[in-house]
């Protein structure tokens, strides 16, 4: 019985294709989503057998390109299978950014041709990301009444979610310096490593100095500009976005309300917003859009709801 040959392995190239990345000075976050999709893809070649309805398939590449390379057939057996274990939002990020990669490739010549040249990207069905209602809100907050350190960070962090709109990384990977009280801003870095200043309200700044008083407490010592923003309970490190969003999970679970991802906040921040009757431009500026699509895209969450109340206020009958 023959040996299989050996699949190929396109973990060095990806390795390579990562060093070139951080040479951008990247986000950490566009380097993860980066790293995670070459890491699936190395995976599923690795361990790839045509089966069920790829049955007639090729089998798995021997080689990067030619006649026993990566072709397109395997891509989109890779995508499709990501699609249906996962979401097709999560396939659609997957295929941009391996869409990256083997132009990459084809840069440096390592490739004379990407396998992706002509595939279309996975459609993403329209989703309207539900906005978190008042009563939630108020029922989430109540659960950190509490005057220890973990209650006033944890109603801290919620706050700011909510008042600046900010994203999960954005909010959470962040140092003391990057905090102004004086002005009520948190700088953030968004997407493209773009800074901007996050304003928050009187209520949020309020809640910030107590957890900051709190922490130093907790610490032992006074707060540094090179220290995290925010800091776990036990370890007394930076806390993660993955310890965030588990904060968030259990305090739901308090409250007795659904579960909230972090990204709901930037959402309900935008419907708020406009509900108030807030400028677009300030709106873009506070989120860190670059293009109006984004507008209607946040726009969506609620759309009906706002639009039942500006029917209130401007309804040609009740105005004969």
């Amino acid at each position: 019985m023959k040996n299989e040959p050996t699949p190929y392995d396109i973990a060095p190239l990806a390795s390579s294709w990562a060093r070139s990345l951080r040479a951008r000075d990247l986000s950490q976050n566009t380097l993860r989503i980066y790293a995670q999709a070459t890491s699936q893809l190395r995976d599923f070649l690795l361990t790839y057998r045509p089966d069920g309805d790829d049955s007639d398939a090729r089998p798995a590449p021997t080689a990067l390109e030619g006649e026993n390379g990566i072709h397109r057939e395997h891509i989109e057996i890779h995508i499709t299978r990501l699609r249906k274990r996962t979401s097709p939002g999560n396939a659609h990020q997957h295929f941009r950014s391996l869409k990256s990669f083997f132009n990459w490739l084809v840069a440096e010549e390592e490739m004379d041709r990407s396998p992706m040249r002509t595939l279309k990207a996975p459609t993403v069905p329209e989703v309207e990301v539900p906005v978190i209602p008042d009563d939630a809100l108020k029922k989430l907050l109540g659960t950190c009444k509490g005057k220890d350190f973990e209650a006033r960070r944890d109603a801290a962090i919620i706050m700011m979610f909510l008042d600046t709109g900010g994203r999960l990384s954005e909010v959470t990977v962040r140092l003391q310096a990057a905090l102004d009280l004086d002005i009520n801003v948190l700088h953030v870095l968004g997407k493209g490593n773009r800074e901007r200043p996050a304003p928050f309200g009187r209520a949020t700044a309020l809640a910030m100095d107590r957890y900051l008083r709190a922490a130093a407490k907790h610490l032992g010592r006074p707060l540094e500009p090179t220290d995290p923003l925010w800091f776990s309970v036990k370890r007394k490190e930076a806390l993660t976005i993955w310890g965030v969003g588990s904060m968030i999970e259990r305090r739901c679970a308090q409250a007795g309300i659904p579960h909230i991802h972090p990204h709901m906040f930037r959402h309900t921040f935008a419907h708020l917003w406009k509900v108030r009757g807030g400028n677009d431009d300030a709106l873009m500026r506070i989120m860190g859009w670059r293009s109006r699509q984004m507008l209607s895209h946040y726009g969506k969450s609620a759309g009906e709801a706002r639009a039942r109340q500006q029917h209130r206020e401007l309804s040609p009958g009740d105005h004969l």
